[in-house]
């Protein structure tokens, strides 16, 4: 009985917090009134890691993994919220190929093409949430970019040609026409859903490495220590192996019996809770490590490798929500010697709500995406090292007070 209370207890501060979002949801206030409203009965729904934590919950659902029982009670939460029931996983579209004897645990198959609410969820040839045509040979000319990434910069809620990164790559083939720069240029997607730091540098060391790229962009999020501890969890669910001395160290010092180990009798973790709170502390290790082997990885390759911080669409990642997390990632960034652009502050300037996919879920839509790209094309330009790396001109060869909108015509979305 005590252990039943203590599952669903925040469940029923879901149930209670969609009532009272419901009731204000029946007011019939003034829009900007009501906004106030709903964002001020959020804003009491927890601590930093409160939310964070129950984002974490959202993620495991997205990809099947945790306790079935949570995965039940955050389903009904995300119901009250107004999640339709033709909302889908990637588990349930069939998109995802699942390894779990292997350190990456999952990835995309190939050539997906899935509709998911009111937009089509599709893969390229290589199992990439991008365009098509792109070859592993790099061509002549071509000036290649890859990016590694969680479920945001995969383009999670959004068609694929809506993603900043495909906005960025569209606008710099465009300022390489406009100032009569002979490159070609492709940004490359390997970003994955509920993909942690270590399963990133996986990721580049086995597969975004292939296409010989010349730069790298990393993302790292205000979630990326949920989504270490999902990832710890499946390595340790599904007896994997570690692969990393720093991922071994993280799981050494954690002090994990056998006990906390043990599973039930359909594969699940006994005490995913216990070995949740043990492994709490050791989270954001995880990622340092996983970001200091990535960065020597492009060291000893001589490519130049970015730390990108990337917003989410809600409270969690307002001001004053966000600082301590984009205070961890900067100095991840700063020990192990990585440029480093900050893009939470893309958002901040417009109501969080307008730029989140749903109630329920706070990846960026469309307009959040192209709010990032805009954000990092002005970083890029103004960045001197960065812009004569790609553009061979300081300030992209132009005033930086020109917008980089500017370089589109009608053509884009």
């Amino acid at each position: 009985m005590t252990r039943n209370l203590t599952v669903r207890a925040p469940l029923l501060s879901a149930l209670l917090l969609s009532a009272a979002l419901l009731a204000v949801g029946l007011i019939d206030w003034p829009a900007g009134r009501a906004r106030s409203a709903m964002q001020s009965l959020r804003s009491t729904e927890g601590n930093n890691a409160d939310r964070d934590a129950n984002a974490g919950g959202y993620y495991e659902g997205l990809i099947n993994r945790g306790d079935p029982e949570d995965r039940a009670s955050d389903e009904v939460a995300l119901r009250l919220l107004g999640k339709p029931g033709r909302w889908v996983s990637f588990h349930d579209m069939g998109a995802t190929h699942y390894i779990p004897d292997s350190f990456i645990q999952f990835q995309l198959y190939p050539n997906i093409r899935k509709p998911v609410f009111d937009h089509e969820f599709t893969t390229n040839e290589h199992g990439l949430r991008d365009l098509e045509g792109y070859q592993v040979a790099k061509p002549p000319g071509t000036f290649r970019i890859v990016l590694l990434g969680s479920s945001i910069d995969m383009g999670w809620g959004v068609d694929v040609s809506e993603t900043y990164e495909n906005w960025l790559e569209e606008w710099l083939n465009a300022r390489a026409v406009k100032i009569g720069l002979d490159r070609k240029f492709e940004v490359l997607n390997f970003a994955m859903a509920a993909h942690g730091p270590a399963q990133r540098l996986e990721r580049f060391r086995t597969f975004a490495s292939t296409f010989d790229p010349d730069l790298v962009l990393y993302s790292g999020t205000m979630l990326d220590p949920r989504l270490s501890e999902i990832h710890l969890c499946d390595l340790l669910r599904y007896r994997a192996d570690p692969t990393y001395d720093f991922v071994r160290a993280v799981l050494e010092v954690a002090a994990l019996t056998d006990d906390d180990l043990a599973l039930t009798s359909e594969g699940q973790l006994k005490r995913r809770g216990r070995l949740k709170a043990k492994l709490a502390p050791h989270l954001w290790t995880v990622g340092d490590g996983a970001v200091g082997m990535l960065a020597a990885e492009c060291r000893s390759r001589r490519l130049p490798l970015v730390y990108l911080i990337i917003p989410r669409a809600g409270l969690s990642d307002l001001p004053g929500n966000r600082d301590e997390g984009v205070y961890r990632h900067q100095e991840m960034a700063r020990r192990h010697g990585i440029r480093l652009i900050d893009l939470t502050g893309a958002f901040d300037d417009e109501d969080p709500s307008s730029l989140a996919l749903a109630p329920w879920d706070d990846h960026p839509n469309a307009e959040g995406h192209r709010l990032i790209f805009l954000e990092l094309a002005r970083a890029l330009v103004a960045d001197p090292e960065l812009s004569m790396l790609l553009l061979n001109a300081e300030g992209g060869g132009r005033l930086l007070t020109a917008h980089p909108l500017d370089e589109f015509d009608d053509s884009h979305p």
